[in-house]
């Protein structure tokens, strides 16, 4: 990750936009900020894998059990938990990493309408949280995310700023001698 740790900070509400398959950066920036603080996860999308974590942990440093130690990890199973789950950390004063956010507001039992108000009041807790600590989102964008446009523009909207993985080069191709 090109990004630097010293981009996340109160009042700046970080996004990553990266595709499922860069999970393995996330559990690298979570790994980072735990060498010295303690930090809270939310998992909306059923991505947290602590032997990743615990691989990724091993590379930077032999206390691995005391740096796990720092990391307290909830699971949000619906929109309606991540929503209570955002609500209850309000009053956290370490940084606040959620996994996945939109995952759970792309359930289908939920209207758009509920949906949308449910994140748009996740989006306010997660500012109100960003006044007193780091607060960094991952998304990963699922093909149901074309059917509900409006959650990943609420969310964009509100973050200061959106890491995304820079775009690879093209390959290079041969040139035709003859046509």
């Amino acid at each position: 990750m090109n990004n630097s740790l010293q981009e996340i900070k109160c009042n700046h509400f970080v996004v990553l936009a990266y595709p499922r398959y860069r999970v393995q950066d996330v559990f690298t920036l979570i790994a980072d900020l735990a060498l010295h603080n303690t930090v809270r996860v939310v998992d909306g999308g059923n991505l947290f894998n602590v032997l990743t974590l615990n691989r990724v942990i091993r590379r930077k440093t032999e206390r691995v059990e005391e740096v796990l130690g720092r990391i307290y990890i909830s699971r949000a199973f619906t929109c309606y938990q991540m929503e209570a789950m955002l609500h209850g950390l309000n009053d956290c004063r370490s940084p606040i990493f959620v996994l996945d956010l939109l995952y759970t507001f792309y359930d289908e039992s939920v209207d758009d309408q509920q949906s949308r108000r449910l994140l748009g009041n996740a989006i306010r807790y997660l500012a109100q949280a960003n006044s007193i600590t780091p607060v960094i989102v991952s998304i990963f964008p699922p093909v149901k995310a074309r059917k509900r446009p409006f959650l990943m523009e609420m969310l964009l909207e509100a973050a200061s700023s959106v890491w995304q993985p820079e775009a690879e080069a093209p390959a290079p191709q041969q040139l035709v001698l003859w046509e």
